[in-house]
C-alpha cells in the first residue's frame, strides 16, 4: 500500500509527464539510503528539473544534478526519487540493481 506522500509524488510525476513510473521498497535491501525509491523517465533536462522542482516545492527536500544531468535525485530523507533521460535510465537500470525489491507500483503493471 502506497503512502499518501508517495502517491502524491506519482500523481505529480504524471502530472508533468513524467512516464513509467515505479515504486520500488527498498528496506529489506538497503535500509541505509531509504526506505523507497520513485524512479521515473522523463525527454529533456529541463522536463527532469521541473518534475524534480515540483516536487520539492510540495516536500521540501534537496536536488542533486543540474542542467545538464541525465540524471536528477530528489532526496526527501526516507524516499528517493530518481529522475532519469531515457538513455540513463537504461544505462543505470535501477530496478535491475534492486530487483530483490519489492514492486509497490508500476505503471505497467499498476498498483501491486
Amino acid at each position: 500500500m502506497l503512502s499518501e506522500e508517495i502517491r502524491k509524488i506519482v500523481s505529480i510525476l504524471h502530472e508533468k509527464a513524467g512516464e513509467d513510473v515505479v515504486v520500488l521498497d527498498i528496506r529489506p535491501i538497503n535500509p541505509q539510503i531509504g526506505d523507497y525509491f520513485v524512479i521515473a523517465t522523463g525527454f529533456t533536462t529541463d522536463h527532469l528539473l521541473d518534475m524534480a522542482e515540483e516536487i520539492t516545492a510540495e516536500f521540501g527536500g534537496r536536488i542533486e544534478g543540474g542542467e545538464m544531468s541525465s540524471w536528477v535525485l530528489v532526496d526527501l530523507g526516507d524516499i528517493v526519487v530518481h529522475l532519469f533521460l531515457p538513455d540513463a535510465r537504461a544505462f543505470y537500470a535501477l530496478e535491475d540493481l534492486y530487483g530483490d525489491a519489492d514492486v509497490l507500483y508500476s505503471e505497467r503493471e499498476g498498483v501491486v
